[in-house]
This record gives C-alpha cells, structure tokens and sequence, in this order.
C-alpha cells in the first residue's frame, strides 16, 4: 500500500518561482508525504493488531497466547509505532524543516521493521515487504538520494537481522514459533537472494519515480506560472476595462462582472453573481432572443434601471461564449454608459436648434416692432378725433391692448433671442432659492407650498438677475401645474459629475399632472406651450440662460405624479 502523490502547491499567478518559494514548495510535499506515511503506519499496525486478535481466537479459540511473553512482545511493539507516530504528529507541527524528521521516521521504521522481521522467522518472515514499502515512501520525497540509501540500509538490515538469527546470535523471542534457522542454506541464500534483487528492483523504480515526480513538479509548476500569468494578465485587463464587461449564461444568468459594470449599474459583484441580467437592463432579453442562442449582438442600446432607480442609457454588444469542446454555454456581454454622451448630443441638437430659432425670431421681431408701433400711433390719433362713438372708443381701447400684449410678446422674444448680458459674480443657490421661495409665498394661493432644501455653500458664477428669472419661471410653472394643491420642493446640493468635476445642482420638484413622454423632447422649443394662455417663451428662455451659464437641464416626469427640473452648474470649489 503506497501513500498517494502529493499535491504541487499553486505558486502565485504574478510572481515566477524564487528560491524562497520552491523551499516553501518542497516542505509542503515533505509534510504530505511524512502525514501519509504516519497514516499508513497507524492503519498497518491496525491491521496487525486486529489479525493477532483474530488469530488468537479463530486459529486457537483462546486468548492466553495473547498475554504471554510474544503476544506481550507484539503490544509493545504496535505501542512504540503508536507513540511514535503521535509524536511525529506533534513535531511535524512545529519544525520547519520537515525532511529529516521524514528521514528519521524512516530509520525507526527499518528498526522496527527489523524486530518484526526476526520475530517471526528472519528470512522466511511474512512482513519483508515492509523494507519495499519505505523504499517507494522516500521515492516521495524531494531528494533522489535518500531512495538509495534507504534500499542499501534496507538490504543491509534484512540480511543481517537474517544472518544473525539464523546463526543464533540473536536469542529468539520468548514464546516465538516460527525461528530464522528453521531453513536450510539453500533455502536462506535463495531467499536472501530475491529479496535483494527486490530491494535493487524497487530501488531502481524509485530513483527512477522520483526524477519523473521531480520533473513533472517542475513542469507542473512551470505550467501553473505561465496559466497564473495569463489570469493575472486577464483579470488586469477586465479590471482596468472603463466599460461594462459581463458574462451570462444561456438563461441569462451572471457568471462574472467586472467592476466597470457594477459602477454602471450600480450594483456589488457579490451580490450580482447568480443574478439575472435583465433584472437591471430590461431591454436585453428581447435583442438577444432576437440574435438568436448563437448569434452576435454588433450594437444597440437599451435602457438600464440602476438599483437607485436612475435610468442609463447603455451601448451593448454581445457574442457568444463558448467551452473548450466549442459548445455555446453563454453570452459575453460589453456595454457602455452613453447616457452622458446622448444627454450632450440632445443638448448641442437643441442649442443649435434654438440658436437658429432665436436669429429667426430676433429678425421676425424688429420686422413686427416697426410696423407695430405705426399702428400704435395711428390708434392713437383715432382717440384724439372729435366726437368719437363709445363703440370706436371700445374698439380702439382693444386695439391699444393688444398692440400693448403684441409689444410684450415681442420683447419676451427678443429676450430669449438676445439674452441681457449681466455682470457675472458669485452666487449661493441656496440663498437664491430661498429668497424666490419667500417671493412665491407672499404671491401665491394658500393651497400651493413651497419647501427649501439647501445645502450651505453651493456657489456658481452668475448673473443674479437672470437667474432668479429663471428658478421664477420653474417655480410658478411647477404651482400651475398642481390645480388642486401641493408642495413645491427646491434642493439646491453638489454633485459629483463625470469626470470628477463638483457640480452645484438645483432642483425644482412638483407633484402635479406631469409631463407627457412625447412632449419633454419639446417643451424647451419657442412657442411650444401645454398652457391655454402661454406664450411658449418661459422654458425657452430658462434654456437658453442656463446655458449661457455653461449649465444644462434634466426633465424627469411621469404623468399624474409629477416633473423635476434638475439644473447643474459648474461649481465653485474652494
């Protein structure tokens, strides 16, 4: 019975092999090999144990032979193995060169070996074998040498316990049967004789089982460097992918993630693992199935919902992920954040949408203004007539105003076409935002509220002016849009914007009748108004001043729970 092969430690996957860690190496496989031989030894003196038993009262039906002086002998004996291999277990824990003290069990087993051997009958012995077995035991260990130096002490110890007995130099055991000169010549010199030719046999096999363990170690160790290397080389790679990186099962199922991902989505890879997918990015699942279990995904985009309920806008491809026989067994999906990317698309398409409207507007007003104000003066003169009728007094009044709402509308005009420049100097969003709210309060209906929170020392650069007209015209339209009452939020805070730029972020929050999905892509367009009486101009104009400040606006809204306006700002930092 031989002890199995240890087990070649894995050696780090960034680091090649120093001689620190082949010593490391070779003390883990001395400490396997000398655990497994403890256990062989225990589990043969076991044996031996329970076969002395079995004999003594199968063979004989009595147990006297056992308490005299051989069977006293044979407990002896199985005790010193037992005590000895206990205080192997002991020291094996506390040296740190393990391999003499594999090489000292080794010489006590021999010795042992040799007492066993010549108690029951020297060269005719049953248990010789046990020579072999510590033979191939040393094969084992690091060192080619000990294998022939234990087979020499092996032969030496068989042959001369042998001899010695057989020429009664060494008295028998008292109550021994079986005794070494109960063979003839030919009979000690045949069996000393094979058994040396086995020593040489098993000798030889050892050697020769140790270079190749030996070898294949070091290959085995090479191998797990270079495979170490290549997954240190991958896990790098994925780690340091500033895009989203996933693999799913057939069913969708996440087998990995890398971090790049967990950021989009919001989620941790432990928690992500074994998860579906399409849990966090809905709009997968149908352009996989239409890819089909083994097609390729080349682009698309979809729409990913992050555990904080934020929506993403993802780039995603996807190819299929095969197993080393070539079977399809998964996905490999890659996906980017685009949704900064098409939030600025939206924002330049926009600008220089209402760039275009603003110069059109801007020549379309002062075209009307001219002709206006000949009309003003000619409904004028009218007035001053003698006698006029009440009837062409009252049409005259109308004319007068609306000639006077005409002026006002264009001027509004103008003001979105050619912003007032104003002087720009530091403002706190905070202070600005109470103020307006204190405003609105002491203007508006009691069933409306209003509700400031604001972080202290949120500061931009900005005309202060303009910037009350706008957060004005967010705050009045958000209390028209509740007809039945409500509370109007303002939060002014930081943020963290992509790139590591702070951002001071203002936001106005209703919960009115909302927004149709259909009309947020316009709302910012001139003379686009979902009011009766509006003009269209108020949105248009808190676009285009929040963009003069180098900010841009957010729309979140669903209809019959309400709409938020997030502006942001670059911030000043100090």
């Amino acid at each position: 019975m031989l002890p199995p092969s240890p087990a070649v430690p894995r050696q780090s996957a960034a680091f090649p092999a120093t001689p620190i860690l082949r010593a490391q190496q070779e003390r883990n496989e001395v400490q396997q090999t000398v655990t497994y031989l403890m256990v062989f030894r225990v589990g043969l003196a076991t044996m031996l144990l329970l076969s002395l038993v079995a004999m003594a009262l199968g063979l004989q039906d009595t147990v006297e032979n056992l308490s005299g002086p051989f069977g006293r002998f044979v407990f002896a004996l199985l005790a010193t193995v037992y005590t000895a291999t206990l205080a192997y277990a002991i020291t094996l824990k506390r040296v740190r060169a393990p391999l003499p003290l594999a090489y000292l069990q080794v010489a006590v087993d021999l010795v042992l070996i040799s007492l066993l051997v010549h108690a029951t009958g020297g060269a005719q012995s049953a248990y010789t074998f046990l020579y072999l077995v510590d033979v191939l035991a040393v094969a084992l260990l690091p060192r080619r040498a000990g294998v022939v130096a234990v087979a020499i002490a092996s032969a030496l110890l068989m042959v001369g316990i042998s001899l010695l007995g057989y020429f009664k130099t060494i008295a028998p055991i008292p109550g021994q049967t079986v005794f070494p000169w109960d063979l003839t010549r030919q009979e000690l010199m045949f069996r000393l004789l094979v058994f040396l030719a086995g020593v040489a046999s098993v000798g030889a096999l050892g050697v020769n089982l140790s270079g190749q363990k030996r070898q294949a170690g070091e290959r085995l160790a090479r191998h797990q460097r270079i495979a170490g290397d290549l997954a240190s080389l991958h896990q790098n790679t994925i780690r340091c992918l500033s895009s989203g990186l996933v693999t799913v099962t057939l069913d969708g199922t996440i087998t990995s993630i890398n971090e790049a991902a967990c950021d989009i989505l919001g989620i941790a890879a432990p928690a992500a693992i074994g998860q579906p997918l399409a849990e966090r990015i809905p709009g997968l699942r149908p352009v996989l199935e239409e890819a089909g279990p083994v097609g390729s995904v080349r682009r698309h985009e979809v729409d990913a919902v992050r555990v904080d309920g934020m929506h993403r806008r993802l780039g995603i491809s996807a190819t299929p992920l095969s197993d080393h026989t070539g079977q399809v067994i998964g996905r490999v999906i890659h996906f980017q954040d685009l949704t900064e990317l098409r939030r600025m698309e939206q924002q330049v398409q926009r600008s220089e949408r209402l760039a275009s409207i603003g110069r059109l507007a801007a020549g379309i007003a002062h075209e009307i203004r001219n002709p206006l104000a000949s009309i003003s003066g000619s409904v004028e003169l009218l007035k001053t007539r003698p006698r006029p009728d009440s009837e062409t007094l009252q049409l005259v009044d109308i004319a007068v105003r609306e000639v006077e709402r005409l002026d006002r509308l264009i001027s509004s005009l103008l003001d979105y076409a050619r912003p007032v420049t104003e002087e720009r100097q530091t403002l706190d969003l905070g202070e600005v935002a109470t103020e307006i709210a204190k405003a609105f309060e002491q203007e508006r209906r009691l069933d409306v509220k209003i509700a400031v929170e604001a972080e202290a020392g949120v500061e931009i650069e900005g005309g202060d002016g303009q910037l009350r007209q706008v957060l004005w015209n967010l705050v009045r339209n958000a209390a028209d849009s509740m007809p039945k009452g409500g509370t109007v939020r303002l939060t002014v805070m930081h943020d963290e914007a992509t790139g590591g730029m702070r951002e001071a972020v203002l936001a106005v929050n209703d919960t009115g009748v909302g927004i149709s999905k259909e009309d947020q892509d316009r709302i910012f367009e001139p003379f686009f108004s979902t009011k009766a009486n509006g003009t269209g101009l108020g949105l248009a104009t808190v676009a285009r001043i929040v963009e003069d400040h180098k900010g841009y606006i957010e729309v979140a809204s669903d209809l019959g729970r309400g709409t938020t306006f997030t502006l942001r700002f670059p911030a000043i930092t100090h």
